[in-house]
């Protein structure tokens, strides 16, 4: 058996925009000239396909947070902190996620008891040049906190324990985002 011609992006959307009108996949895939077997191929990396594939339109604004969930478990069944997993993704907050979704929270551990172990992770300390990066960073018009903490990788909860911490070092942040305006 040979391994089917692998879908194109444009085929890709095609298939979707059918899906999103209601139509069957054998037909529409018939339809379309394309093998079934590149679909699944497809899907195990296009998102907005497998999220057509189960019956939902990818487009819609609730999706976004079905997705981001997803890769969040992803990462952590991979063995990625909670905090990294975050950063990789540039959200925060998924601890909000966890309170209001017991599900979720039960999937959340679920994967981290079955994840390999993150192990020995090097701490990323707020060095003064790091810290006077993340100002830098966050003296740029339209950053964010998220933003500015990613790109010296720490987490927004690192920065925003320091500042509660540290007086001097609200004043900085306070004053950089004064000057982004």
């Amino acid at each position: 058996m040979t391994d089917p011609v692998p879908l194109t992006g444009r085929q890709a959307s095609r298939l979707i925009t059918v899906l999103r009108h209601g139509r069957d996949l054998d037909l529409a895939a018939a339809e379309l000239g394309i093998d079934l077997r590149a679909v699944w191929a497809r899907a195990r990396t296009d998102t907005r396909l497998a999220i057509a594939l189960a019956g939902r339109d990818p487009d819609v604004q609730e999706e976004r947070g079905h997705t981001l969930r997803s890769d969040y478990l992803r990462l952590l069944a991979l063995g990625i902190s909670p905090g990294r997993a975050e950063l990789i993704l540039g959200i925060s907050g998924t601890g909000a996620w966890r309170g209001s979704d017991p599900a979720f929270a039960a999937a959340c551990d679920a994967v981290s008891a079955t994840s390999p172990s993150c192990g020995a992770s090097r701490v990323i300390r707020l060095t003064p040049p790091r810290v006077a990066r993340f100002l830098e960073e966050l003296s740029k018009p339209g950053t964010t906190v998220l933003a500015a903490a990613a790109a010296i990788g720490v987490s927004s909860a690192a920065i925003y324990q320091r500042r509660r911490r540290d007086e001097e070092f609200a004043t900085a942040m306070d004053d950089a985002r004064a000057s982004a305006r």
